[in-house]
């Protein structure tokens, strides 16, 4: 499997009052709910740029009400970057191991006095889509 490009959501897990739980929805259907926070919706536009150096970036476009000043002190921060013209939020490690592709979650801790693997299996599906966290992502 290669995941080196750009990405966008195809789909993601969105809790279902219904179903009382986690379920997957395209895109279209979430951004066609009118009841989905506007910070919610921005969020499904974001993109995945998978870089042969090893690293996954979101994403997002620059809010057109950002002024200019805002968007320097940002990046000054250090707390975010710039790419082609847009603002990469977070940057996590990949890597290629065993044939399986893995990303750095974060996640610490341990469970039962093991502790647990930061690294999760990027799983691809028989359409050529990548399930990534929450997100079914397929190529921009």
């Amino acid at each position: 499997m290669n995941v080196v490009g750009l990405w966008k959501i195809k789909a993601a897990m969105q809790w279902d009052e219904k179903a009382m739980g986690l379920v997957q929805k395209n895109v279209e259907d979430i951004l066609a709910d009118p009841n989905l926070d506007g910070g919610d919706k921005k969020m499904l536009y974001a993109q995945f740029l998978f870089t042969e150096d090893g690293w996954v970036k979101t994403l997002m476009d620059i809010p057109e009400d950002m002024p200019k000043e805002e968007l320097d002190e940002l990046v000054a921060s250090g707390e975010f970057e710039l790419l082609d013209n847009k603002l990469v939020l977070e940057k996590k490690e990949w890597k290629e191991e065993d044939g399986k592709v893995k990303f750095n979650s974060g996640v610490k801790g341990e469970v039962l006095g093991e502790a647990v693997d930061p690294w999760t299996e990027i799983t691809e599906n028989a359409d050529g889509s990548i399930k990534f966290i929450t997100y079914i992502l397929e190529k921009a």
